[in-house]
């Protein structure tokens, strides 16, 4: 376990390392080491690498063995099956899923995944803690409108694109499913350079990361439709409505009562452990509002950023400094998410088949929707008041990271995308999140250049 974090540390620091010097977004030099130190690790058989591109068939694996207490190897053999994974790839995942130290790498892989869990949802509970909800009320109308746009325009685009690229006879649910695709957005991508940049504090900024929260939400509702219509031809309206209430009542809940919680309970902790409860309550809060989240089926990284927007300074009133001689809640986390969130972003990375692009027809499609996706979220900027950049809230807007891969992995795990159109979608999903960084951070430098 230990091992492993040390080589995706040291994978994260050279990856930054190289974007400094390129001038780019750190972010970027994460996303790539993790490309490269995935290609490489998969390739050479490493099983952790192994287990970590092909989770999903070896979860199904393990659940066959289970249900049906069958064998191992022919609960393998069965996922690979119906996964239709055939050749090289079966092999080299067979080969690894049959070691004798398989038990071993698998809890290496649940653990890292728990250390990039731990990542991205601090980073956005420091998005939260340098956001207000002021600032958030401020921009409310335009995160809406933008939110909206954001899932529409890219549905409607990814649907039609995907139309005129399929051949006549083709399933028609896939030209559903990918638009349903389109619409993710991966705040943590934007959130990172948006904090690495400075620019948490902009109207910009604001907008969309309001957007994208309000994104997994539309997300869901559309995933949930979409779902629906593909495996039994009909749209669940209770469980659309059903999804819709918990967020609201959520976020409604936290944002109302969140404050008022917390200067009532802060007392009780500043007792027990006045040096440390600037650490201590935070990341408590944290934890519950992320595990509350999932719990009513919303994704962790929402309760993280709520989290974050309702905690202020004020309600520590005087305290000591930490042992550290920090003295802000911001300051004393600051630390531990520099240490997670690169995990997250290298893991992402190393999830990436580059291998899917060898294939020009792959390939081509791949580029054809990437410009579809990517202009569908720059439609979404048009909402935004004057004296907003549309420039940088539609670049935002456009990475769909691992929630576009959680998507697809849906399509494909229900029987809608066969290997070569999630082939395609993943080529999607590692472009916008490939570009996004630099575009963005171009786009901030123009807007500074003309002194806006």
């Amino acid at each position: 376990m230990f091992e492993g974090l040390a080589v995706v540390l040291v994978a994260a620091s050279v990856g930054r390392w190289a974007a400094r010097r390129l001038r780019q977004s750190s972010v970027l030099g994460e996303l790539l080491a993790g490309v490269l130190a995935g290609a490489v690790l998969y390739h050479a058989g490493n099983p952790a690498v192994v287990i970590l591109r092909h989770a999903e068939i070896l979860k199904k694996a393990e659940a066959t063995a289970m249900a049906e207490h069958v064998n191992w190897e022919k609960a393998v053999n069965s996922a690979l099956e119906d996964a239709g994974v055939r050749g090289e790839e079966a092999e080299t995942i067979r080969t690894v899923a049959l070691r004798k130290d398989y038990p071993g790498f698998s809890t290496l892989y649940r653990s890292m995944l728990l250390f990039s869990s731990l990542g991205v949802t601090l980073l956005l509970f420091m998005v939260g803690l340098e956001s207000s909800l002021e600032g958030m009320r401020k921009v409310a109308g335009s995160s809406m409108g933008v939110a909206l746009l954001g899932v529409v325009a890219p549905f409607v685009l990814g649907y039609l694109a995907t139309l005129l690229l399929l051949p006549r006879g083709s399933d028609p649910n896939v030209p559903i499913f990918v638009g349903a695709t389109f619409c993710a957005t991966s705040i943590g991508i934007t959130a990172r350079v948006f904090k690495d940049t400075g620019r948490l504090d902009t109207g910009e900024a604001r907008i969309v990361l309001s957007a994208a929260v309000l994104d997994d939400i539309l997300g869901l509702i559309v995933l949930a439709v979409v779902t629906g219509v593909v495996t039994s031809g009909a749209v669940e309206l209770p469980a659309v409505g059903w999804i819709l209430l918990k967020a609201v009542l959520f976020l409604g809940l936290v944002v109302l009562f969140g404050s008022f919680l917390m200067k009532r309970t802060i007392r009780y902790f500043t007792r027990l452990d006045p040096s440390h409860v600037k650490l201590l309550y935070p990341f408590a809060l944290l934890m519950i509002l992320t595990a509350a989240a999932d719990a009513v089926g919303l994704a962790g990284i929402v309760g993280a950023f709520a989290a974050g927007l309702i905690i202020d300074e004020e309600y520590f009133g005087e305290t000591p400094p930490s042992p550290g001689g920090k003295t802000s809640v911001e300051s004393i986390i600051a630390p531990i998410e520099g240490i997670f969130a690169p995990v997250f972003f290298v893991l992402m990375g190393m999830q990436v088949d580059v291998g899917s692009l060898a294939d020009p027809k792959t390939l081509l499609a791949g580029l054809a929707l990437t410009v579809v996706a990517v202009a569908g979220k720059m439609v979404a900027s048009l909402p935004v008041k004057k004296g907003i950049d549309r420039l940088i809230v539609g670049i935002g807007m456009v990475p769909r990271g691992e929630v576009g891969l959680i998507f697809a992995g849906i399509g494909k795990g229900i029987g809608v995308l066969d290997a070569r159109m999630f082939s395609v979608i993943v080529t999607v999903v590692l472009l916008t999140t490939l570009v996004t960084p630099p575009l963005l951070g171009w786009a901030i430098r123009r807007k500074e250049g003309r002194g806006d």
